[in-house]
């Protein structure tokens, strides 16, 4: 018989999330005093926190798009495809043969309901907000929009605002992949089999936990190399150490880390300029859209006569190309040293940081920008464990509200499993 898992002193059905939370942590898993079983894994543990999105050297990881395939319900990296296939079809014969039920459960045939979303989109989204904030109230609210003449003037505003409000705040790629808004199922790893709000513990503990079908459920999971997140247990996430994967890793030749990472990952550093650049060209241009003409006011006077004139002219704004840069490469650089520590939450002194740059642009001149670009990162990607902080909150102080920090549980899933036993990687 299935557990009332959230009661009050009557023993009756309540809702107190805060309790609720604390006794789903302890109890809602028999096995190993509420750790649960070998499957389960607790992705929120510092050790397995970046599982997913960074690499064994601690760099931001994305998946390659070329190897996340289509399969009958959903998409996931090609050789997460094959082990979802052969674990649906070991349910699939373990239902016909009645060994298991999928009455009264979340498991149902093991459909793909949340998969694979592009985080490179999702990213995008992300500083749209920030930039679609910036158009609509900042501008005219903070800077003015008489103080907007030119393309040069909303990007160097821009960067202004960020660096005035938004110390420990993600900007670049890299920062928001390893940030509260990543998904699980943004690496590629990972799908849902059910749909389960995170709040809907009762929902849990009756259609998964407590089924009777959960025990040939988990020991299916171990078998075909997943885990199941402890907090969203409807979450499968494909296990890259697990023994269970060791031929399949095999036969796509992935017989080392490195070279797993290196086959189906891109580093988000070489991607973020481009994509931060972009990004804003394109809210820009909106922007020049909503504003394509500014009436600039002066009031000039006249020593001989005596008299103050007001003399106004008109301004258009021109649209940019979405790849248009508006600054060097040795510019670049630079805002790039200063971007990735205001993001970090400024771990580095000023000094500091402009000794990172002149490395970089050391290596920019001497071998290339990619060069450059890879030791900044080197020397920022170990802060990937500081504490996250949300742009709503941000938002909302910038507003004049009251500020309460984001946890990253609040947002959703967000990485996958591992097995790592050491401070840094996750692996």
């Amino acid at each position: 018989m299935s557990r009332i898992f959230m009661t009050n002193e009557k023993g009756e059905p309540t809702i107190n999330l805060a309790f609720y939370k604390a006794k789903w942590r302890t109890q809602a898993y028999y096995e190993n005093n509420g750790v649960g079983p070998a499957m389960v894994k607790n992705f929120h543990f510092i050790e397995r926190l970046h599982y997913g999105f960074v690499d064994n050297e601690n760099n931001s990881i994305i998946p390659r798009e070329e190897f996340i395939v289509e399969t009958q319900h959903g998409r996931v990296f090609d050789f997460v495809a094959d082990s979802y296939s052969l674990m649906r079809l070991n349910w699939g014969t373990a239902l016909q043969k009645n060994l298991v039920s999928s009455e009264n459960s979340a498991f149902g045939s093991l459909k793909m309901i949340g998969s694979y979303k592009n985080p490179k989109s999702k990213y995008g989204e992300y500083l749209g907000e920030i930039l679609r904030f910036y158009n609509n109230e900042h501008i005219p609210n903070i800077i003015g929009t008489s103080n907007i003449t030119s393309y040069e003037d909303y990007v160097n505003s821009f960067f202004v605002f960020l660096f005035k409000e938004f110390d420990d705040f993600p900007v670049t790629m890299t920062r928001w992949n390893t940030s509260i808004f990543s998904d699980i199922k943004n690496t590629g790893l990972a799908f849902s089999y059910a749909d389960v709000d995170f709040d809907a513990d009762q929902q849990k503990i009756t259609q998964i936990i407590d089924h009777p079908s959960f025990n040939y459920f988990k020991n299916l999971c171990l078998n075909m190399g997943f885990s199941m997140d402890h907090n969203y247990p409807n979450t499968l996430v494909y296990d890259i150490k697990s023994p269970a994967n060791s031929g399949l890793r095999s036969s796509y030749g992935f017989h080392t880390l490195s070279g797993l990472f290196e086959e189906r990952f891109v580093q988000t550093h070489t991607i973020d300029n481009d994509l931060l650049y972009r990004i804003i060209n394109i809210y820009y241009n909106k922007y020049v859209q909503k504003r394509p003409q500014i009436k600039i006011t002066k009031v000039v006077w006249n020593g001989i006569c005596n008299v103050t004139k007001i003399k106004s002219k008109y301004i258009r704004l021109s649209t940019v190309n979405n790849s248009h840069r508006p600054y060097t490469d040795v510019e670049e650089l630079n805002l790039y040293c200063k971007i990735r520590n205001l993001e970090e939450g400024s771990p580095f002194s000023d000094q500091k940081v402009d000794s990172v740059f002149k490395k970089a642009k050391y290596f920019l001149k001497k071998v290339d920008k990619a060069k450059a670009m890879s030791y900044i990162n080197s020397k920022y990607r170990d802060q990937v464990w500081n504490k996250d902080h949300g742009f709503h909150d941000l938002k909302r102080k910038l507003r004049g509200n009251t500020t309460t920090e984001t946890q990253r549980e609040q947002v959703g899933p967000t990485i996958p499993i591992g097995s790592g036993t050491g401070g840094g990687s996750s692996y």
